[in-house]
């Protein structure tokens, strides 16, 4: 009976996450004079979360990091503390030496608000890169629909307008698997834009960590939302002239960090 018991919990884990196709695992130096140690994985959704840590920052911790990898094989991840900022971005494409280890070739690392960048140096592959037993693909689990926040938000320096600028979205129940959103996505320009009264957003059949959702403002702009237990994921899911919803070169795309339950 245990064994029966351990195999559907396994295969409820295995539900609640989309598949991983990689893990990675880096030591290396920002500049000559940085120590950092990177630690990620990537799913089937082609979205890239896990750790960065400095450890002789002044108080050391782990810090949040979600991304992307690009169609042409780099990578662009961005640091985010608990309450969204987001204080570094990465650029940086991985190949493998000739035993087969990962390592990143190229890259940079660059402060929003400095817009100082300094080079990814020798990043090599190394299993111990956070202290701890720490699975960074547990941050791969979709979220459960009852404890969907409240609120979601991130926020980045714009140097354009000297100021710190970003999105937000909040989620309300309506119902059995149903939400109402209002997002309001600002990084310069400004797309906004609400679930109707009558139409709110209904979660997947399947395991109710999702939603598609069309004609936002009437305006036949359509978006998804993929919920994990730190951040949801919003993505553009209409073609490009559907933006003409928003101000020029801007959507509700980005990593929403989980600020309100």
């Amino acid at each position: 009976m245990k064994k029966v018991l351990l195999f559907f919990a396994l295969m409820l884990a295995m539900a609640a996450q989309a598949d991983v196709l990689g893990e990675y695992s880096f030591v290396g130096t920002l500049g000559d004079k940085i120590p950092v140690r990177l630690k990620f994985a990537v799913n089937g959704d082609e979205i890239a979360v896990g750790e960065i840590f400095y450890p002789k920052a002044k108080n050391p911790a782990p810090i949040l990091v979600v991304g992307a990898p690009t169609e042409d094989g780099w990578y662009y991840l961005k640091e985010y503390q608990s309450d969204g900022t987001i204080t570094g971005t990465m650029l940086f494409r991985i190949e493998e030496d000739e035993n087969e280890e990962a390592y990143i070739a190229e890259g940079n690392w660059t402060n929003p608000r400095t817009e100082k960048s300094l080079p990814m140096k020798n990043f090599q592959t190394n299993d111990d890169a956070l202290t701890g037993p720490i699975d960074v693909t547990a941050y791969l689990d979709y979220e459960d629909p009852q404890n969907i926040g409240r609120e979601y938000a991130y926020s980045i320096w714009n140097p354009r307008y000297g100021s710190m600028m970003g999105g937000c979205v909040k989620f309300r129940g309506a119902g059995k698997n149903k939400l109402h959103f209002e997002v309001s996505n600002a990084p310069g320009n400004i797309a906004e834009g609400k679930s109707a009264p009558d139409r709110p957003a209904v979660l997947g059949e399947a395991t109710h960590d999702y939603f598609f959702y069309e004609n936002v403002n009437d305006c036949d702009y359509g978006f998804s939302a993929h919920f994990f237990k730190k951040f949801v994921v919003l993505k553009t899911t209409t073609k490009y002239d559907t933006l003409g919803c928003f101000g020029m070169g801007v959507a509700f795309d980005g990593v929403y960090i989980k600020v309100k339950q």
